[in-house]
């Protein structure tokens, strides 16, 4: 009797297996029909739509996979008038990594797919996790630019990361309304320094003279978003001190380990005046620091930890109107819900934080002094996952 209840239990896990597998492989990539336009346009009533995805973390599991490809198409099911997807970082698990060559690819043209299946141009920035696997920074970009719907580029090979870039949005006249900055913020450790990542002061000084010579270009201040994955420390400080909208799940604000002075060159610069992150699975909050609108996505993909229970799977939308210049944001879900007013949060000394996580002397309100992010990989074990 035991025999045959092995039996059907192997023969259950089988039938679980090929379904699996059977879904995964269904999964078609449209081909692309040439040319791409790869200029960023206001349309007609100058409006401009932009998508963020973040952490999708694919590559951990084929069912995890599926159901990030799931959740991607379902939010772009309901954002058709999307013009662009910004993608801010751990796309892939590179701590998933089998050992083989080609896992990337692989990874990454599944997790692009959504975007061709509904012939969408995207951009993106790199995470901390993204190289962990066997493509560098630099590799992955250049992969990346391969597809015609990318408008990703290298930036300067001179300075830290590989992620450093601008793109310009214009009207329907060809003037210039918009600037996206996207940056680097690098894998841990900034400056040898224990924590998480940074922008480092070398890119600090390529934003300011590009922001110098676009000003210059353009005879005037070209309002501008910036995109990035970890975010800067100035995050912890809002959410300690200033009223948001949104909410902290996770173990703190995972920002940089060393303060590199980004926001403090977006003050002195005056361009800049709404950045986006991820990095920080269970956080979602937005709000204004001292005249800049900082926010973070909605955990996009289903590797990694989080979103906490009750959260769903989505995407921040931002919505650009070019004259006079605002952004409305918003998160869109997979199943099709909005989030259109987050819950507002006040300040509250219970709910404060010392420092950014998994950087000395850090210790939240659980008491643990590793975050949500570090203690996954830690326990990541690529081998039993596959």
């Amino acid at each position: 009797m035991k025999s045959i209840s092995n039996v059907v239990t192997l023969s259950l896990v089988i039938s679980i297996i090929v379904l699996i597998d059977n879904r995964v492989n269904s999964i078609k990539i449209k081909t692309t029909e040439p040319p791409v336009n790869k200029n960023l346009v206001f349309n007609s009533d100058g409006q401009f739509k932009i998508l963020q995805f973040t952490d999708l973390h694919y590559g951990e599991t084929d069912w995890k996979d599926y159901l990030s490809y799931n959740s991607q198409m379902g939010v772009l099911k309901y954002e058709q008038d999307a013009d662009l997807v910004v993608m801010t970082g751990d796309s892939v698990s590179g701590y998933a990594w089998n050992g083989t060559e080609g896992w990337f690819a692989s990874k990454w043209q599944h997790l692009i797919s959504p975007m061709i299946n509904n012939n969408k141009r995207w951009a993106f920035t790199l995470g901390n996790h993204d190289d962990q696997g066997d493509l560098n920074r630099q590799q992955i970009v250049q992969f990346d630019q391969t597809f015609p719907l990318s408008l990703t580029q290298q930036g300067p090979t001179s300075i830290h990361g590989a992620t450093n870039y601008w793109l310009p949005i214009a009207d329907q006249n060809g003037t210039v309304q918009t600037i996206l900055y996207f940056f680097d913020s690098n894998d841990n450790n900034c400056q040898n320094v224990e924590g998480w990542g940074c922008v480092y002061p070398d890119q600090i000084e390529w934003y300011r003279a590009t922001s110098e010579a676009l000003q210059a270009k353009y005879g005037r201040v070209v309002p501008a978003i910036a995109f990035m994955h970890i975010p800067i420390p100035e995050y912890m400080d809002m959410w300690n001190f200033y009223p948001v909208n949104g909410s902290l799940f996770d173990t703190g604000v995972c920002c940089f380990s060393v303060n590199t002075g980004l926001f403090a060159a977006f003050k002195e610069m005056g361009d800049v005046i709404s950045m986006h992150c991820g990095h920080d699975h269970d956080n979602n909050f937005i709000g204004y620091y001292n005249g800049i609108q900082l926010g973070y996505g909605a955990k996009s993909g289903y590797g990694g930890y989080g979103p906490p229970v009750g959260w769903k799977h989505g995407a921040r939308i931002l919505e650009i109107t070019a004259n006079p210049f605002s952004i409305n944001t918003y998160l869109r879900f997979d199943d099709g819900t909005t989030d259109m007013n987050q819950v507002p949060h006040a300040p509250l000394a219970t709910e404060q934080y010392n420092t950014c996580c998994d950087t000395y002397g850090f210790v939240n309100i659980t008491g643990n002094s590793y975050s949500q992010c570090k203690l996954y990989e830690l326990n990541f074990d690529p081998i039993k996952k596959h």
